[in-house]
């Protein structure tokens, strides 16, 4: 199960933008979660802020947030670094858990961050592409 979210204006605008060659020239549009991160955000959901808005993204569909969501999302992805920040002595925890280091974690919520500023600064949205 993958789940991709991208600054896209809709679902179409996003399919366009994931079926784009070479990929890498929509790179900043387009975060794809890591394996195991969805239980491990779900399991710390209460330490992170906007976590509900996150939760939205479904991982088995495709899910459309407005323009007025995607802050929220930036900041549920600060959240994450924060977490990451306060919580050092705990990665070999999450790596047998969830089989996630922090710096693939730290990875995906700064990937996620910059995908939610490339949406604000074109007033676009975040699509979720579950498979």
């Amino acid at each position: 199960m993958a789940l991709e979210i991208v600054a896209a204006k809709d679902l179409n605008h996003a399919f366009e933008i994931v079926s784009v060659s070479p990929r890498k020239t929509m790179k900043h549009h387009v975060v794809s979660e890591p394996e195991g991160i969805d239980g491990f955000l779900y399991d710390t959901r209460n330490e992170h802020t906007n976590y509900t808005y996150y939760y939205q993204f479904d991982p088995y569909r495709e899910t459309q947030l407005e323009a007025d969501q995607v802050p929220a999302i930036k900041t549920f992805s600060q959240s994450i670094v924060k977490w990451l920040e306060e919580h050092g002595t705990e990665e070999n925890r999450l790596i047998q858990q969830y089989g996630l280091s922090f710096p693939k974690i730290r990875r995906f919520a700064d990937e996620l961050g910059h995908v939610c500023d490339v949406a604000m600064e074109h007033g676009y949205g975040l699509s979720g592409l579950g498979d």
